[in-house]
């Protein structure tokens, strides 16, 4: 299982250490990126507290028979818990409430891993505080997000907080190079398209060849009116806001005749090549830092989301 693992040797490390002096926390915050490996830790740190050899320091034998259901998914001591649709509901935390008071079946502890944190609406949210409060001794919360600023300041005092970084974009298209046989040029454009994060990076090499991308139908799109329907479309994934920037960048550096080696989306350059003449230089400026200020607004402060996005979309169709 730690095979599985690339890149974030450090936090490993330190969950090895923590179930070695049997100190695990009641709550941890997984954050960092989408696809930059928050998910496969948690499983790792599940399979962790699970495994049934006695080595030291713990390791995952990946062999017993508790491994082998944590990578089947069938260990009756784990559970994840995810969005139902676009949200993580107040009857979801509920269902957990009402399961975490019981003693586990058959590891040491019981393991929760809720994906996507950040989407719980307030309701959700105070309910899972009272469990964070006071989570039961045979008990672990493992919570992951990708925008910390979207969570109550109480909630993220009340859980260990673990920070996962994207790596560079030459260490991890060495990684792709060298373990999925990745050629070293078309390592180098998923490195940069993923922003370092390995789980984008594989996800689009098991879309076929990994490479085709489609330009963002914001670029393309005259009609302002449309700028409502394309916020609905970004409302669920507000993640997508930094990968946008990228493909502005690429018609930044296309209008200005830069080298095709500094094209993120290699792959779509005839496509933007067709879109640049729409845009003058003034307007591509904007419309990243119209993009950046979104971002933060959405982060950092308690507008709402929704009508963020559809002002920022209004001002890219302008």
């Amino acid at each position: 299982m730690q095979d599985s693992i690339i890149g974030h040797q450090q936090i490993v490390e330190q969950l090895q250490q923590t179930v070695a002096s049997d100190r695990i926390a009641g709550a941890y915050l997984f954050v960092g990126p989408i696809g930059v490996g928050k998910e496969t830790v948690a499983r790792y740190f599940a399979q962790l507290i699970c495994c049934q050899q006695n080595t030291q320091p713990p390791t995952v034998c990946g062999t017993c028979l508790a491994c082998r259901k944590v990578d089947s998914g069938n260990h009756p001591d784990l559970q994840f818990i995810r969005p139902e649709g676009s949200l993580l509901r107040i009857g979801q935390i509920r269902a957990l409430q009402k399961q975490i008071i019981y003693e586990p079946l058959e590891a040491s502890r019981k393991v929760y891993i809720l994906t996507d944190v950040q989407r719980m609406n307030p309701e959700a949210e105070n309910c899972l505080l009272k469990t964070l409060e006071e989570p039961p001794a045979s008990s672990v919360l493992i919570l992951l997000t990708s925008n910390i600023q979207a969570l109550l300041p109480t909630t993220r005092s009340r859980c260990q907080i673990l920070q996962f970084h994207p790596m560079l974009t030459q260490e991890l298209a060495e990684v792709l190079t060298d373990r999925f046989s990745v050629a070293p040029e078309q390592a180098t454009a998923l490195a940069i398209a993923s922003g370092g994060a390995i789980g984008k990076a594989l996800t689009q090499l098991e879309k076929g060849n990994g490479f085709t991308e489609e330009v963002p139908e914001i670029l393309k799109e005259t009609d302002s009116l449309a700028a409502f329907r394309l916020a609905e479309d970004l409302k669920d994934n507000p993640e997508i806001l930094d990968d946008l920037v990228t493909w502005y960048r690429d018609l930044l550096f296309l209008q200005q005749g830069a080298p095709t080696e500094l094209i993120t989306h290699i792959y779509s350059l005839e496509e933007l090549r067709s879109v640049v003449p729409r845009y003058s230089r003034l307007r591509i400026q904007q419309a990243i830092q119209t993009i950046f200020n979104t971002k933060s607004l959405i982060e950092n402060t308690n507008t709402n989301a929704t009508l963020a996005l559809e002002v920022m979309c209004l001002k890219l169709l302008k």
